[in-house]
């Protein structure tokens, strides 16, 4: 699921699909209605939703932005989600998907983190690190991944839930703050990532491995699969 407001979906979903093609056969959807289709079919065993769909009600967005860009959340669309995650399948969201759906209660809690607006904010696009934390040392998707140097958006502000497990943070002058998170809970897998502003940031040889790990791990994937994937 992809397309939406102030980045190059089409071309940066198009490098998704090619990255994370060693492991995952992807079709590409920018409309909410037709990925709720294709959830609906249960071919699919992971929902990504590499995208930038939302209400767009705060005042810094024009009249004219909105009438191309704002979306609210379609009925058919949350219950697909909810089936597709009650079957047992999983999510992976990345970069700007954790401001998308912004009428959705719901949607938070699924990614298990929150962009707060008003508060949460990035800098433009720059060189950035993200660490993986100590206590995630074990965990498969960050196996023999100490960091990643990335050209990319560092998300401020952000916070992941307490039933997440926090993978990497990034640090700078504006604080530290998470960059990977995964759930795993009777909702099935979940997985977020901060990252992924373009084909730059997907493209880098160490991201790129975290996402094909993150997309495996979200469906299913064993630990020693997962910690094997470069």
């Amino acid at each position: 699921m992809t397309g939406g407001w102030a980045h190059d979906f089409p071309s940066s979903s198009a490098v998704l699909a090619e990255v994370l093609s060693p492991v995952a056969t992807s079709a590409v959807v920018d409309d909410m209605s037709a990925a709720a289709r294709r959830l609906n079919s249960g071919e699919f065993d992971v929902l990504t939703v590499y995208a930038c769909w939302f209400t767009m009600t705060d005042a810094r967005y024009t009249d004219e932005q909105r009438a191309q860009w704002a979306r609210t959340t379609p009925a058919d669309f949350r219950e697909a989600v909810a089936g597709h995650l009650g079957a047992g399948r999983g999510v992976c969201v990345l970069h700007t998907g954790l401001l998308c759906f912004t009428d959705w209660q719901d949607w938070p809690r699924i990614v298990g983190g929150d962009w707060t607006w008003g508060r949460s904010w990035h800098p433009a696009p720059a060189a950035m690190r993200a660490d993986r934390r100590p206590d995630a040392v074990d965990h498969p998707v960050v196996a023999g991944i100490d960091g990643l140097d990335v050209f990319d958006e560092r998300y401020c502000d952000i916070d992941a839930r307490p039933d997440s497990t926090v993978l990497m943070s990034s640090g700078g002058p504006e604080g530290e703050f998470p960059t990977v998170w995964v759930c795993d809970s009777e909702a099935g897998r979940r997985a977020y990532s901060s990252l992924g502003h373009d084909r730059v940031s997907l493209t880098e040889p160490t991201h790129a491995r975290l996402v094909r790990r993150l997309l495996t791990w979200v469906g299913g994937g064993d630990a020693a699969t997962v910690s094997r994937l470069a």
